[in-house]
């Protein structure tokens, strides 16, 4: 996904993979820093922080925001639950939509039962695809035209390579953490589907019948992984709506505390003219008080960020390309067996 979208290891791994712990974390710390430097470089006077109402009128603007801001994510969870609660004949509907659904996977990946778990069921998916796709190349090579369809054998013997990466990713990956949708991402099924259907129409006179219908099978399957993707990409930002919830509504309180506390009976000026690293500590105290509060403010931007992003990186459905790459437009009939993992 980072060489398809041309963006930096560190950007994507900050954005999706990194803990959001971790990111939480960093935004605290750019919150805090800045503060800092300008308390350093900046015209500033410390005297200001202990003989004014600034403190306090600081902490109570961090009140009204925590306030409003669990209020914004109650609603925010009360209408996740709401997509959960409904009336007995749209569960049953729900059920059925799935049910068939498996049933379907189930008949083209020629299987009695699909697996439960969501990472098996998407390697299931893939491994579908993949058999396809052997199919594909060895009635290919084994053709009379095998010389002048050498093209057509590079296209699936990258498909077959980047999917067992992606499965191998899928293994031991348990839904609710990023390691299922993260190698989800990484299969560009809409390029695969694009790149074998301009294939099959530019060597539709050499191919044979049996080919023609391995190109069928295998488009079918692929076109599986649009819908299960997005179906298991919705339950999980679902799943992070409520992250986002619990850590808000975790750290509500102590932030709600510590702003109490500062407007009703912290003191700086017992701290004034002591200094740590030239800085004095009644600032020091403040701003750190200050960027504990912000706690909750910090893990919404931690777990938004990374859903931002995933769903702008899942926008579309089906054999539709979103994003430009390089020999895009010419790729209709030129090598797509070299191109088809550039882009989604």
């Amino acid at each position: 996904m980072r060489e398809r979208v041309g963006e930096s290891r560190l950007k994507i791994w900050f954005l999706i993979t990194a803990n959001r712990l971790f990111v939480t974390t960093v935004f605290l710390l750019l919150a805090y820093i800045p503060l800092l430097l300008l308390q350093v470089f900046g015209p500033s006077s410390i005297r200001r922080l202990v003989t004014t109402a600034a403190t306090t009128s600081l902490f109570g603007s961090v009140v009204i925001a925590l306030v409003t801001s669990i209020t914004l994510v109650l609603s925010i969870a009360q209408f996740v639950l709401s997509q959960e609660i409904g009336p007995l004949g749209e569960q049953r509907e729900r059920m059925s939509n799935e049910t068939e659904f498996r049933e379907q996977v189930e008949d083209t990946a020629g299987i009695d039962v699909a697996p439960a778990e969501p990472s098996r069921f998407l390697r299931t998916l893939i491994e579908a695809a993949d058999e396809r796709t052997r199919a594909l190349r060895d009635t290919v090579t084994e053709g009379p035209n095998a010389d002048e369809l050498k093209e057509i054998e590079s296209f699936t013997d990258g498909l077959i390579e980047h999917s067992q990466v992606v499965s191998d990713d899928l293994t031991d990956t348990d839904f609710g953490s990023f390691g299922v949708l993260l190698p989800v991402l990484n299969y560009n099924y809409s390029w695969k589907i694009y790149a074998a259907r301009n294939l099959k129409a530019k060597y539709a006179e050499s191919l044979s019948s049996d080919a023609k219908q391995s190109f069928d099978e295998l488009i079918e399957a692929l076109r599986f992984f649009g819908p299960a993707r997005e179906h298991f990409k919705t339950l999980y930002v679902q799943w992070e709506i409520i992250n986002i919830s619990r850590g808000v509504l975790y750290g509500a309180m102590p932030s709600l505390a510590i702003a109490a506390y500062v407007m009703l009976t912290f003191d700086a000026s017992q701290l004034f003219g002591t200094q740590l690293f030239g800085i004095d500590v009644a600032f020091l105290v403040i701003s750190g008080l200050y960027v504990l509060t912000l706690a909750p403010f910090a893990v919404v931007l931690a777990y938004i960020l990374r859903v931002l992003t995933m769903m702008k990186r899942t926008l579309a459905i089906g054999p539709f390309v979103l994003r430009e790459t390089e020999y895009f437009e010419s790729a209709r009939y030129e090598e797509l067996a070299d191109l088809q993992g550039e882009s989604e």
